[in-house]
């Protein structure tokens, strides 16, 4: 009975949670790159330079705080990039096969997301957030070579958390630290789905020091509740093709504005 009632709690199927993902990229999408790059004008402000802008005029308001809402939104994808990530790596058959897919999709992405996010072909500033999961899937990578079990190895993952953290913070991935401590985390308590939630979500707060848009990421963490555990049925391709689509779409629509 109590697994009966149990599957009827968890409505999210693996399409469901790309979906959620999807959406909470394209937030911002439009947050970042078309109302703060194109209809506002100001390129990536910081957070208080964005609100003295505030300050110009009613429009102006309006929009600033749109953007600052959907930037919040945005955050709520790390956490479920970050769940998929781990099942990928605890469920692939090849671990080359799966890096080559991810490190090509993070290549494929820079461009679509310099011009969707910067208006330029060429942005030195930032690396788009897919490699951020790169930069996972090489921790968690190393995390398994390293099985829990024994206290040095825990010494071990912990040092090479820290290494992926350095290493975002040096090539200036964008959501980088956050993501790498996000899911180290749940790595961590994957074997519990109600730890790795609470876990996971105490991990979003923390990142607020990174970024106070991370409050509201722990948000992120009532759609992964529901999560039934099934696996997407979308094809791979169309997993692959939607985020990079979605810079394109955005550029297209920045270059019309």
């Amino acid at each position: 009975m109590d697994q009966i009632v149990r599957k009827k709690k968890r409505t999210i199927n693996g399409n469901a949670l790309r979906t959620w993902a999807l959406l909470f990229a394209a937030a911002g999408v439009i947050g970042r790159g078309l109302i703060q790059n194109h209809i506002l004008g100001v390129g990536q402000l910081t957070t208080q330079q964005l609100l003295d802008v505030m300050s110009a005029s009613q429009q102006a308001m309006s929009l600033v705080t749109c953007s600052l809402v959907l930037q919040a939104l945005e955050t709520c994808a790390v956490p479920l990039y970050a769940l998929m990530l781990v099942e990928g790596v605890q469920n692939t058959s090849s671990f080359p096969a799966y890096f080559k897919r991810i490190f090509t999709l993070a290549v494929a992405c820079e461009l679509p997301y310099n011009l969707a996010m910067n208006g330029r072909v060429l942005f030195f500033g930032s690396r788009n957030p897919v490699f951020a999961l790169v930069m996972c899937f090489a921790m968690l990578y190393m995390f398994s070579r390293f099985p829990e079990g024994k206290k040095a190895n825990g010494l071990i993952r912990v040092v090479i958390a820290i290494a992926a953290i350095l290493w975002c913070e040096m090539l200036k991935i964008e959501y980088g630290s956050a993501t790498v401590l996000i899911t180290a985390v749940m790595w961590a308590f994957r074997k519990n789905a109600l730890y790795r939630n609470f876990a996971g979500a105490a991990a979003a707060i923390v990142c607020t020091v990174m970024s106070m848009y991370f409050l509201a990421a722990p948000m992120a963490f009532m759609i992964i509740h529901g999560y039934d555990g099934e696996k997407s049925t979308n094809s791979r391709k169309v997993n692959y093709l939607a985020y990079p689509a979605l810079l394109l779409a955005a550029a297209v629509v920045g270059f019309i504005l």
